[in-house]
């Protein structure tokens, strides 16, 4: 396949000063070929890096020595340059290797690789296409295919979510006998270690922000379903498969609700249009209703995406246990409306995100219509950035040691300034001074007669 791309002036020098060949292999020729979006470089040769002889010019740090990967910088740019090897894996479809051997065989190297669209070279040199498994022909007809399925999977058992996220964000179909192979050896990904099953799933989660690819994360899903994958992701969402709704609010069962709703999410809450339903199975009444589900789900959210789950950082599952908790919050329109602004200036920076989710969950009911699409929350929300009102406690026109001087107990302070606080959420014209003091004093008051 007669085809130039476009390298970076770097990198043909420092092929140039190599003193052996070097190529690109993997996914930035893979998209180059395909028309899609520039990622990172990857480069490879036939020789550890250290025997390049390119220290002089080019930086160079071994980060992995039993795989030969080595970092190599020159000034802003970092390529990752791996030498021709194969390899052997133990029993089980872990991750890592068991065994490498290097080789200067690039035919070799293609067969240890996990699909065809990721084993075409480019020789830097020659400006000239190698495809040793027939890549390019796969990308022509858009196919995700592995050259021996049985053995790409059972070496790796991360490549068949690997699999899910690449056909996805590149828009592929996935060959039939690869897509068997995969289903086969799931279970293999019970043997990946967690944060690198959460890192498959977040970026299937964004897909179609990658390349462009309109509805991309929502496929991932369905895939995921397909190839029987959730239960070593998520198990509760097995559980949700086939699982009914009431047809006056719903026309999907609750998995698919949930494709839907993160199908409908932007990406900032598509983790927590993932877990809001997640409780629904353990919610049903014999009335068949699922009430209290947001709570048990948000009780879920915290022990599956936790430690003993896939591990996501404490931030990310407090925001969405948060977000999952409180999905159905003024579903009825009947919340007081001083109620209402005290929550949306408590949770302020979460309110935007609640009211995605909460729209989204609206639009994957398949009702095709609105009545559940939050309106007083963002519309009390701009009220109260409108009005002036007061968004914490430190936006108050007094502070603590105002109420010290008037005699306020020291354990009391907290206190009184979130009493304060609600006031002036409610009313923002009472957030000045004179009458903060003016009750500050009588809460003095109440403290000397005690």
């Amino acid at each position: 396949m007669d085809m130039k791309i476009k390298i970076p002036e770097s990198l043909r020098r420092l092929n140039e000063m190599a003193s052996l060949p070097i190529y690109v292999v993997g996914g930035y020729v893979r998209n180059a070929l395909a028309g899609l979006g520039e990622t990172d470089i990857d480069i490879a040769g036939p020789a550890i890096a250290e025997a390049l002889g390119i220290s002089r010019r080019f930086q160079t740090k071994v980060v992995n020595y039993k795989l030969g990967t080595a970092i190599i910088r020159f000034g802003d740019e970092k390529f990752e340059y791996t030498p021709f090897r194969t390899e052997r894996y133990a029993e089980g479809g872990g991750h890592t290797p068991a065994e490498v051997k290097f080789t200067t065989d690039i035919n070799k190297d293609a067969l240890r690789r996990d699909f065809t669209v990721n084993s075409i070279y480019y020789d830097i040199a020659n400006d000239k296409i190698i495809d040793p498994l027939g890549g390019a022909s796969d990308i022509e007809r858009k196919i995700i295919r592995s050259h021996d399925p049985s053995h790409t999977f059972s070496s790796d058992g991360l490549r068949v979510l690997r699999m899910v996220r690449i056909a996805v964000e590149t828009g592929f179909k996935i060959d039939g006998e690869t897509a068997r192979a995969a289903k086969e050896n799931a279970h293999l990904l019970r043997d990946i270690s967690a944060e690198r099953r959460r890192d498959e799933l977040n970026r299937i989660l964004v897909a179609d922000v990658k390349y462009g690819v309109k509805g991309a994360h929502y496929r991932g899903l369905r895939l995921i379903r397909q190839l029987g994958l959730w239960k070593y992701l998520i198990p509760q969402l097995e559980d949700a498969d086939g699982l009914a709704q009431n047809p006056a609010y719903h026309n999907y069962d609750v998995l698919e609700h949930t494709n839907q709703t993160v199908g409908f999410a932007p990406p900032d809450v598509r983790l927590a249009a993932l877990m809001h339903d997640v409780g629904k199975p353990y919610c049903v009444s014999k009335f068949g209703n699922m009430h209290g589900h947001e709570r048990v789900s948000a009780n879920i959210v915290r022990y599956v995406l936790g430690e003993y789950g896939l591990k996501y950082p404490t931030a990310v599952i407090d925001e969405t246990a948060w977000l999952v908790e409180n999905h159905m919050y003024d579903m009825a329109r009947n919340t007081k409306v001083n109620k209402l602004k005290i929550f949306v200036a408590e949770n302020y920076d979460k309110i935007d995100k609640l009211v995605e989710l909460m729209t989204a969950d609206n639009l994957a009911r398949g009702k095709g219509e609105q009545s559940l699409v939050p309106v007083r929350l963002p519309e009390i929300k701009k009220e109260l950035e409108e009005s002036g009102a007061p968004l914490s406690v430190s936006d108050l026109a007094l502070d603590g040691s105002a109420l010290i001087m008037e005699g306020i107990q020291p354990v009391k302070i907290g206190g009184v300034l979130d009493e304060l606080w609600r006031e002036c959420v409610i009313n923002p014209s009472l957030n000045n001074t004179e009458w903060l003091l003016s009750r500050v004093r009588k809460y003095a008051e109440t403290d000397s007669e005690e």
